[in-house]
């Protein structure tokens, strides 16, 4: 356990893709870069409500890896880095009729594999008109994208769940073990109703997405064109919409005060 009194403890946002990030960085602009991490590690935002924004690449491998970096009390100018709340953020996929593309949900628990975590924060929202409107519900994650309609209508009825990701599950149990507050929140970019080329899942289905294999594919498939158009002005209204939704989240539900 770090006893030093010198220590920060900002909040982190786990991102997998600079595209879902790009939104909420405008809003908390970058202040400095962490060097030494495996991924693209910044702090940002105003002095009062400084967040560690990591952006880790897709899939629980590349969370993973940069999850033990994080929980290895890793220094800056000397000083050990513990955060207060590790959030996972990002975009999901619909899984049952209702959501619309933008929609932003706050993880209600994370289910994965048989396994189930709660989902501490935020807890209890306060009353009002949250700008955008918040829903709760149950995420499941998976090791790959769910594109047909038929495979988010059977994972929605076997786990009960809403939405779905690809690497929630990993940072809840990364901070079960650690002992840290997780929270997820995530925004809507495919609804279940409209199905995704398995062509186009293959190309987004890797670590980071290669602009390279996506111009192959369209090469090979020009029918992949208007669906990679449809799909990029979603993911930037839903990473709008994520950002506007972490902002009011983050300022309003924690503590900033040093010592609180």
């Amino acid at each position: 356990m770090i006893t030093d009194p010198l220590l920060f403890d900002d909040p982190c946002v786990l991102f997998a893709l600079r595209r879902e990030s790009a939104p909420f960085l405008r809003l908390f602009p970058v202040q400095q870069r962490f060097p030494g991490a495996p991924c693209r590690a910044r702090f940002c935002g105003p002095s009062w409500l400084t967040v560690l924004v990591l952006e880790t690449g897709v899939g629980a491998d590349y969370a993973g890896r940069a999850l033990d970096w994080l929980f290895g009390s890793p220094l800056l100018d000397n000083v050990p880095y513990r955060p207060k709340l590790v959030l996972s953020a990002g975009f999901c996929g619909a899984l049952k009729p209702g959501y619309r593309v933008g929609d932003v949900v706050v993880a209600e628990e994370v289910v994965a594999a048989g396994k189930t975590w709660p989902v501490p924060w935020p807890g209890f929202l306060a009353a009002g008109e949250w700008q955008p409107p918040l829903h709760r519900d149950r995420l499941l994650c998976v090791p790959h994208l769910v594109g047909a309609v038929e495979d988010k209508r059977a994972l929605a009825a076997q786990h009960g769940a809403g939405v779905v990701d690809m690497e929630s599950a990993a940072v809840a149990e990364a901070c079960r073990r650690a002992d840290v507050p997780f929270g997820c929140v995530r925004a809507v970019s495919d609804d279940c109703q409209t199905p995704l080329s398995p062509k186009l899942v293959a190309c987004l289905n890797g670590g980071r997405v290669a602009p390279l294999r996506l111009l192959a594919a369209t090469a090979a498939s020009p029918g992949l064109v208007p669906q990679i158009w449809r799909l990029a002005r979603q993911t930037r209204h839903a990473a709008e919409q994520l950002a506007l939704a972490l902002g009011e989240l983050l300022t309003l539900t924690l503590p900033w005060t040093t010592g609180e």
